[in-house]
C-alpha cells in the first residue's frame, strides 16, 4: 500500500464532515453580495454607486486574492498553514459581515461603504483559499481530492439553499423591508461561521508540510505560466464562470418577462439550487467512474443541452418548469467542484517543478477567474440595454427584444459550456499522470527528510 493510499484510509466520515463545515457559511455569503447587497445599499442606504462599489472590489481582487494565496503558502505556525488562516480570517470576516449587513446606516457614505466592502471581500477571499487550499492537500489522492470537494460542495449548496430559504421566508412576514432580509442572511452567516470553523480546526488534523522552497514574485508568475495544465484549468473556470455569470444575472428578467412567473421565479430558482445540492454525489461517482476531466466534460455537455432546452419551457406552467429546472440544475454542483479537484491535481505538477506547495496561490487565481467571469452578467446586460432592452418595461417589451433577452441568455451560457468542454478534450492530468506526480513528490520529500509526510499538527 503505497503512502498516499495510507493517508486517505485515515480521513474519516467524520472528518470530512468536520472539514466541509465552514463551507456552508462562506458559500452563504457569497449569493447576497451578488443578489441582495448592492440593491441594499442603492434602495435602503441611498448609495447610488451602490453597485459599482462591488464592481470595483471584484476588480482589485484581481490582484488581491493571488497576493493573499502566496503569503498563505509562505506561513509556517505550529498549528499548520491552512488551519492558522481558517482561525485568523474568521473573526474579521465576521466583523465585516456585521458592518456590511447591519453596520452601515443612510449616513454612512460612499467612503465608509466602500472600505467595508473592499474588506469584506478580502478576508472573504483568505478564508476561502484557506479552506480550499486545504481541501485540495487533506486527502492527496486522485480520487481522494473528488470525494473531499465533493462534501464540500454538498455543504456549500446545503449554505446557500439555507439563505435562500430564510430571504424567502423573511421577505412572507407582514412589514417586512429589505432591510429585514439582508440582516437576517448576515445573522445566518455571522452565527455559523463561528461554530463551523472552531469544528474544523479542532477536530480536523492538518499534515504538516516539509519545507518548501520560497519562490519571489517574478519567479511564482513564471512557474504557473509555465504550468499548462493549471492555464487550461483556469481558462475552463473562465468559461464555466462567464456561462454561470450571464444566466444568474439574466435568470429573473428572463422567467419574469418570457415565461411570466412574476411571483415565482426565486422559487424556480430555489429549485434549480436544490438540484444542484442532489446531483453531487453523482458526479462524484462519474469522476471515479470516467475520470475527473470526462465527467466534467459531460457536465458541461450536459449543461448546454438542458440549457438550450429552456426554449420549451411553456410560459405560466409552473410545475412543468419547475420540473424542467430541477434536471437542469443536476450538472450545477458538478462543474464547480470537479474544476477545484483538477485544480488540486495541478498543484502536484507546479510542486514538483518548483518544490513548493502552492496551493493557496492557485486556489486565489481560480477565485480570480470566478470574479472576473462575474461580470459577463452585467456586461451582457449592457449589451442588451444598448440594443433597446428596458428592464422597467417588463414583458412590454418588444417581441424582437424579448427574443434577444433569450439568445443572450440561453445561446450564451450554452456555448460558452461547450467550449469549456472542447478545452478539456485529451487533457493528460489523469488518475495514471496524477499518481506518478504524488509518487516523485514522496520520494523527494523522503530524500530531503526522515519523514516523509511529518507530523500532524493537532
Amino acid at each position: 500500500m503505497t503512502q498516499t493510499h495510507a493517508t486517505e484510509r485515515k480521513v474519516s466520515a467524520l472528518d470530512l464532515a468536520a472539514f466541509a463545515a465552514p463551507a456552508a457559511p462562506l458559500l452563504a455569503l457569497g449569493l447576497p453580495t451578488i443578489l441582495f447587497l448592492p440593491q441594499y445599499f442603492i434602495r435602503d442606504l441611498g448609495i447610488e454607486a451602490g453597485a459599482a462599489i462591488f464592481v470595483i472590489a471584484r476588480i482589485l481582487d484581481v490582484f488581491i486574492d493571488p497576493a493573499i494565496g502566496g503569503m498563505q503558502d509562505r506561513t509556517e505556525s505550529k498549528w499548520g498553514r491552512r488551519r492558522f488562516w481558517l482561525a485568523v480570517s474568521c473573526p474579521v470576516l465576521m466583523f465585516f459581515v456585521w458592518w456590511a449587513f447591519m453596520g452601515l446606516n443612510s449616513a454612512s457614505g460612499l467612503i465608509a461603504a466602500t472600505i467595508v466592502v473592499l474588506l469584506l471581500f478580502s478576508s472573504f477571499a483568505s478564508m476561502m483559499i484557506a479552506h480550499l487550499g486545504w481541501a485540495g492537500e487533506l486527502i492527496p489522492t486522485y480520487h481522494g481530492r473528488t470525494r473531499t470537494l465533493g462534501i464540500v460542495q454538498l455543504v456549500s449548496l446545503i449554505g446557500q439553499v439555507g439563505v435562500l430559504a430564510l430571504a424567502a421566508y423573511v421577505q412572507t412576514r407582514p412589514g417586512a423591508t429589505e432591510a429585514d432580509v439582508v440582516a437576517a442572511m448576515g445573522w445566518f452567516i455571522l452565527i455559523g461561521l463561528p461554530i463551523t470553523t472552531a469544528i474544523a480546526i479542532f477536530v480536523v488534523p492538518e499534515r504538516q508540510t516539509p519545507p518548501q522552497a520560497h519562490l519571489g514574485v517574478v519567479e511564482s508568475l513564471r512557474a504557473v505560466w509555465r504550468n499548462t495544465f493549471a492555464r487550461r484549468v483556469l481558462l475552463v473556470d473562465l468559461l464555466f464562470g462567464f456561462a454561470q455569470g450571464i444566466a444568474g444575472t439574466l435568470f429573473v428578467f428572463y422567467f419574469q418577462f418570457v415565461l411570466g412567473f412574476q411571483t415565482t421565479s426565486n422559487a424556480l430558482l430555489f429549485v434549480y439550487f436544490v438540484s444542484g445540492l442532489l446531483g453531487v454525489p453523482l458526479w462524484i461517482w462519474v469522476g471515479r467512474r470516467w475520470g475527473k476531466h470526462r465527467a466534467l466534460q459531460a457536465a458541461f455537455v450536459y449543461t448546454a443541452i438542458t440549457t438550450a432546452m429552456i426554449v420549451l419551457m411553456p410560459a405560466g406552467n409552473f410545475a412543468l418548469v419547475a420540473v424542467g429546472m430541477a434536471i437542469a440544475g443536476l450538472a450545477q454542483g458538478g462543474g464547480i467542484l470537479l474544476t477545484r479537484a483538477l485544480m488540486a491535481d495541478v498543484v502536484d505538477a507546479d510542486e514538483l517543478q518548483t518544490g513548493a506547495r502552492r496551493s493557496g496561490l492557485y486556489f486565489g487565481l481560480m477565485l480570480t477567474t470566478s470574479k472576473i467571469a462575474i461580470v459577463s452578467g452585467p456586461l451582457a446586460l449592457v449589451v442588451l440595454q444598448l440594443i433597446g432592452f428596458d428592464a422597467g418595461l417588463g414583458g412590454a417589451n418588444s417581441s424582437t427584444m424579448l427574443f434577444a433577452l433569450g439568445a443572450v441568455f440561453i445561446g450564451g451560457p450554452a456555448l460558452f459550456s461547450l467550449a469549456a468542454a472542447w478545452l478539456l478534450r485529451d487533457y493528460p492530468l489523469d488518475e495514471k499522470a496524477q499518481e506518478e506526480l504524488q509518487a516523485a513528490i514522496e520520494a523527494r520529500h523522503a530524500a530531503n527528510s526522515e519523514n516523509t509526510l511529518g507530523p500532524v499538527t493537532k
